[in-house]
């Protein structure tokens, strides 16, 4: 039976007191740096009279991260991921709710064989070249999706391949149309939609290597576009709004920001003191630690901050390199690099994770805003298993020194019997001392309390931690990110303390457990973990459709890893934001949402959804209150109205587009006749717009003879998705349009049911999410 897990770090025998106070003062001392430097430079002035900018600006700041590459065959930070996915278009996305929705793809449909897929592509989509934004002489049609799903599928060094490995091929059907067919029912295929970029062939197809090489500017078709003034190393990084996007027209969905900047600070103190000072007129920040969050956010004189923790997907991981010679051997990246082998060794492994207090790691680095973890799928997902609580390793290092001992290090470096507090514990002779450097990176402070009490347990149970120079003070490296980064790409270390960051619906094998697969040996393993039975156990879950079926196989993959122990994951961290929508501190922005209800919305979910939801304190756009649906019979005019009003009382238009192939209309009032030629259920579109935003609504109009009244209720300005059955193919056929929010109408003819309306496609249970390092050159 597992001990439980203690709520301060055990001490070593000899001095259980100075190391108490020791190991709590590592946290306190931290704590007391950061919040009195975020107090000593922080100035409490009122900036509400400086004049407001005539550029609307979102200005984000960070600190603890960087950016390396945009190629997304290559990509693995966090705000490469948030680069990237903010340029680039993918044939699906993701709102705030992670709910699936059209990109490129406004409407796709499932073929009887469930192998079959047909997307249909939006029309007005333009990739958008930062050197000349404004054109448009490069349309995203059918041949650049073939091109860019055709690169990953043969580039298997993309960090995209492990998404189309169950394609058998796809075609163009025509200029706007994609047919992929996958080789079996395809378990993630959301996660695949949502995963693979659209690169503009135009810019990609002469590139004969796009792994190591790419155009020498990002050109992409999604809600932004980059600013090549950017600095990806140290900042600002600049996205602005893309006057091209496609959402807009498609989806009602408008970037409202003019530009969007990433500002980078030095620490997290002088980030805090930047925002709320109002110096660099910073709307939110992220990436904050622990200490600041809690202590180190004070308002500036008439500011208001709003602290948000978010259980996004951040998952803590101490990883022991299990690279062997023969994988070292075959990647030229690895020649370099050296690892100790004694980690291979189960008993090593087993020590080690028995010397993790997990419990003080959230109390004492954590400060409490994070939970204890076990499986590498994190908590916040529903595919996450638990390790029953009789199966977990104890936090029991003195059991690990005895485990040891009794598998033949039993000796201390020159031979000699070990004693109770030998360290570094060696086999006869001296042999095999249980040394291993151990580095984390300078991008989370919270990382180096962890750090600095887990060279503590490992020492009690006879194993000694070193930096890189091999010095056992204080045993172990906080080094900068992107020389980690290099790090892992040789696999020129033995332990670490870093992280994935994944999201709240990753799906389960493609976004987080195929991380662990021979095939992501060299370019997303960190671990070099290759295990024949766990690597058949992934390409099984790919394609078992059935979702209790693919638990069971998913939990069992978790459970491998957990019984390993190369992958010991001691916490899964809450994201921390603060927000202000003060004006003179920031912008003004308002309306930030509900992060906890919708994780989508926080601002590195690697889509637009928080830019699409804000809008400016001088100019809110408009509200529609309800829009009924409407009956009449074919060829008699009706009256379709929809009620509206702007917060500024700005003067209004309306755009109807009544779903029937006639001609859209734009008109000055809130009501319109038009006259439907034939019966039928047809989805009425209304735009309603003041000098700068619009805001749409969905209806359904029922035309039949007579005009019979609809069994049907009004759920005010209901934006849906429609799912009905093609009758010439037999398919499921989903469209999807402008906005997601609760509508459910049934109308009857006679007996017959003709058409539901639902507030989201049904996805299989899988999610999104590439996973991305919290900050790591992942």
């Amino acid at each position: 039976m597992a001990d439980a897990a203690p709520t301060a770090p055990m001490e070593p025998p000899s001095e259980p007191g100075r190391r108490r106070k020791q190991r709590r003062l590592i946290a306190y001392i931290l704590v007391a740096i950061i919040v009195v430097a975020v107090l000593a430079t922080t100035a409490y002035v009122l900036l509400s009279g400086r004049p407001q900018p005539t550029t609307r600006s979102l200005r984000i700041g960070l600190s603890g991260q960087t950016a390396k590459s945009l190629n997304p065959n290559v990509f693995t930070l966090t705000l490469e991921f948030v680069v990237v996915y903010n340029i680039y278009s993918t044939l699906a996305t993701r709102d705030g709710a992670y709910h699936v929705v059209g990109d490129l793809a406004y409407a796709w449909e499932v073929a009887p064989d469930n192998v079959t897929w047909t997307f249909h592509l939006v029309k007005n989509a333009y990739f958008t070249d930062p050197a000349n934004p404004g054109d448009r002489s490069h349309p995203v049609t059918a041949d650049d999706v073939v091109f860019s799903y055709n690169m990953v599928t043969v580039h298997n060094g993309s960090v995209l391949n492990s998404y189309v490995s169950e394609i058998d091929h796809l075609s163009k059907i025509d200029a706007y149309t994609v047919q992929i067919v996958t080789s079996e029912p395809f378990a993630a295929i959301d996660s695949m939609l949502t995963a693979v970029t659209i690169f503009p062939k135009y810019l990609w197809e002469n590139i004969a290597d796009p792994i190591a090489n790419s155009p020498p500017v990002i050109v992409g078709s999604g809600p932004l576009y980059y600013d090549t003034n950017s600095n990806l190393a140290s900042g600002p990084i600049i996205l602005r709004r893309n006057p091209n996007y496609f959402g807009d027209a498609q989806y009602c969905h408008l970037v409202r920001p003019d530009e969007i900047r990433f500002i980078f600070f030095s620490s997290a103190g002088a980030m805090a003191s930047s925002f709320t000072s109002g110096s660099d007129d910073l709307d939110i920040i992220y990436n904050i630690p622990a200490p600041v969050y809690l202590s180190g956010l004070n308002p500036g004189n008439g500011q208001i901050i709003e602290k948000r923790a978010v259980a996004g997907g951040f998952v803590g991981e101490i990883v022991l390199n299990q690279i062997t010679p023969e994988i070292r051997n075959k990647f030229s990246d690895y020649q370099n690099g050296t690892s100790s082998p004694l980690l291979l060794n189960e008993t090593v492994r087993r020590a080690v994770a028995m010397s993790i207090d997990k419990a003080s790691i959230v109390k004492y680095a954590y400060l409490g805003l994070a939970t204890v973890a076990d499986t590498l799928v994190p908590a916040s997902n529903p595919w996450h298993y638990t390790i029953p609580a009789a199966d977990r390793f104890p936090f029991d290092p003195g059991a690990a020194r005895r485990l040891l001992n009794n598998a033949g290090w039993a000796f201390d470096t020159t031979g000699a019997p070990a004693t109770a507090t030998t360290t570094p514990l060696a086999r006869a002779g001296g042999l095999d001392p249980l040394r291993f450097r151990f580095y984390t990176p300078d991008s989370h402070p919270e990382f180096a309390v962890a750090a600095a009490n887990i060279t503590t347990w490992l020492r009690q149970a006879g194993i000694q931690t070193v930096d890189h120079a091999g010095s056992a003070s204080p045993g172990y490296d906080v080094r900068p990110l992107n020389t980690m980064n290099d790090v892992w790409k040789a696999s020129d270390f033995d332990m670490w303390l870093w992280d994935w960051v994944f999201s709240p619906i990753s799906d389960p094998s493609t976004d987080v457990l195929s991380v662990q697969t021979t095939d992501s040996i060299p370019d997303t393993s960190d671990s070099w973990y290759s295990n024949a039975t766990y690597d058949d156990l992934y390409n099984q879950s790919l394609v078992t459709i059935d979702p209790a079926a693919r638990r069971a196989i998913t939990d069992q993959m978790q459970r491998m890893l957990y019984e390993y122990a190369a992958y010991i994951l001691p916490y899964y961290a809450q994201d921390l934001y603060a927000t202000t929508s003060t004006t003179g501190f920031g912008y003004g922005w308002e309306n930030w949402g509900d992060w906890t209800a919708q994780p989508g919305l926080v601002p590195d979910s690697d889509n637009p959804a928080l830019w699409l939801q804000i809008y400016p304190h001088d100019n809110p756009p408009p509200t529609i209150s309800s829009f009924a649906p409407v009956t009449a019979a074919p060829g008699s005019p009706t009256s379709i109205s929809v009620t509206a009003s702007d917060p500024n009382d700005a003067t209004l238009s309306y755009t109807w587009d009544f779903g029937d192939g006639t001609t859209v209309q734009t008109t000055s009032t809130n009501s319109v006749s038009h006259t439907f030629a034939t019966a039928g259920n047809y989805t009425v579109k209304v735009r309603v717009k003041d000098a700068e935003w619009p805001t749409c609504a969905t209806t359904t109009a029922t035309i039949r003879p007579g005009g019979v009244a609809a069994l049907a209720t009004d759920f005010g300005a209901s934006k849906t998705v429609q799912i009905v059955p093609d009758s010439r193919s037999g398919a499921v056929l989903f469209l999807v349009p402008w906005a997601i929010v609760v509508a459910i109408t049934v109308f009857l003819i006679g007996s017959t049911e003709i058409a539901l309306q639902r507030d989201r496609l049904d996805s299989k249970e899988s999610g999104e999410g590439l996973r991305t390092r919290g900050s790591r050159p992942p």
